[in-house]
């Protein structure tokens, strides 16, 4: 079961629909194109040719990931109610659980930053 908590909701899907690996391409791509462009940065070279912006490249991920959850929440929920610095690493993670078949490393989303994760375990 896979489950996502926004603004104080708890949303779950027993499992991955063949709709969403079905619609994963342009998330997916869209992934693959944001990560090369920050290797690219990362590594010195010029991207200023580069047209993607964040705006288009959450729309696209959030939407993928919203049709995970069977479309239980909106785009709209996910902006105002989903952690910015867990949103493309969460997308991300799921984007390739479902590419991989390895879809039982989903549990809850969001996730926590590693961390914050080891002082709940140390608590």
């Amino acid at each position: 079961m896979i489950s996502c908590e926004l603004g104080g909701k708890k949303y779950t899907m027993d499992f991955v629909t063949g709709r969403a690996l079905r619609e994963i391409d342009d998330a997916a791509n869209m992934y693959i194109r944001l990560a090369k462009i920050t290797e690219d940065a990362a590594a010195g070279k010029d991207v200023s040719g580069e047209t993607l912006t964040v705006r288009e490249a959450m729309d696209v991920m959030v939407k993928w990931f919203c049709l995970l959850f069977g479309n239980q929440f909106t785009p709209d929920d996910m902006y105002d109610h989903y952690p910015a610095d867990r949103i493309m690493h969460d997308i991300s993670t799921a984007i390739m659980a479902v590419q991989t078949q390895t879809t039982d490393v989903l549990s809850e989303f969001p996730t926590k930053p590693a961390a914050e994760k080891q002082m709940l375990d140390q608590a």
